[in-house]
C-alpha cells in the first residue's frame, strides 16, 4: 500500500483556500497513492478557535456539512482514500477530529483527539470535548489506528496504542517547532516516541503559509519504524512524501 503524507499549504480560518489546497494535493496523488494523509485541523487551521463557544460553534463543521461532503467527493472522484483533521461539531459538542474517507467517498473512521492540547482548557467548558480511546479499523487489507499530535505524548497512551497492534499508526500533527531544530534533532525524539506506539508510524505536519513567525507549522513528514526514520520530508517546505507500507 502506498500512502502519501501531505504537508499541504494552510491558511488559518480560510476554509475555501484549505479545501482547494487539499483537493489539489489529492488530484496530484491520484494513481500514485492509495491513501493521502493530511495533518491536524487542516480544514480550518489549528488557530481557528477563540474559546467563545457561540463564535467557535460557527467555525466547526458536522460530518454532513458542505466542506466534508466536498472532501468525500474528491476522494471518490480521484479514487483515493483521504484522511484529514478538522474541528468537528457534533450536537452541541466540539472536537478536534481526524476523518478517514475511503476511495468510494464513504467515511471509514472518525477519530476524536484524546488529549487536551488542542484547546485552551482554562477557558473552555464541557462542550469542548475529547474522545475516550484509540480504535483500530481496517482499510485496503491493512489495519490502522489514528492518534492526533499530543495524544502519543500523553501518559499511558503510547502503551494503549501499542496494544492495538495496528499495521499502520497515522500520526497527523500541528507542530510549531523551529524547522531547523526539527530537522537536526527533534525528529529523532519523535522517532523514539513512535517506537513506543507501533511498528509503522506515519507522521505529517501542515505548512502554514501566511504566518510570519519562524517557529510555526512549517511542514515535514516521516515514516518511523523501530525508533528509526525510514523515509522523510524535511520541515521547511510544503510537499508530499509517498511511502510504501
Amino acid at each position: 500500500m502506498k500512502i502519501a503524507l501531505a504537508s499541504a499549504p494552510v491558511r488559518n480560518r480560510d476554509v475555501e483556500y484549505n479545501l482547494s489546497s487539499m483537493v489539489e494535493y489529492i488530484e496530484h496523488c491520484r494513481g500514485r497513492a492509495d491513501v493521502i494523509l493530511f495533518g491536524e485541523s487542516v480544514l480550518q487551521g489549528f488557530d481557528c478557535l477563540c474559546w467563545d463557544y457561540e463564535v467557535d460553534k460557527s467555525v466547526a463543521f458536522s460530518i454532513h456539512d458542505a466542506p466534508i461532503v466536498a472532501m468525500k467527493n474528491a476522494a471518490r472522484d480521484n479514487n483515493i482514500a483521504v484522511s484529514f483533521g478538522f474541528i468537528e461539531k457534533k450536537g452541541n459538542a466540539l472536537y478536534s477530529s481526524q476523518i478517514f474517507i475511503g476511495s468510494n467517498g464513504e467515511i471509514v473512521n472518525l477519530f476524536h483527539r484524546v488529549s487536551v492540547g488542542w484547546k485552551e482548557y482554562t477557558k473552555t467548558d464541557s462542550r469542548y470535548r475529547e474522545g475516550k480511546a484509540f480504535k483500530k479499523f481496517v482499510y485496503g487489507g491493512k489495519s490502522f489506528a489514528t492518534a492526533i499530535c499530543g495524544d502519543l505524548w500523553t501518559e499511558g497512551r503510547p502503551e494503549e496504542m501499542k496494544t492495538l497492534n495496528a499495521n499502520i499508526v497515522l500520526w497527523p500533527v500541528w507542530c510549531d517547532y523551529n524547522c531547523e531544530e526539527w530537522n537536526s534533532s527533534i525528529k529523532y525524539e519523535y522517532a523514539q516516541q513512535a517506537a513506543l506506539c507501533g511498528d509503522c508510524v506515519l507522521y505529517v505536519n501542515p505548512y502554514r503559509i501566511e504566518a510570519s513567525d519562524y517557529d510555526i507549522a512549517r511542514g515535514g513528514a516521516a515514516h518511523f519504524n523501530g525508533g528509526s526514520i525510514v523515509k522523510e520530508m524535511p520541515a521547511g517546505k510544503n510537499g508530499v512524501l509517498i511511502v510504501e507500507v
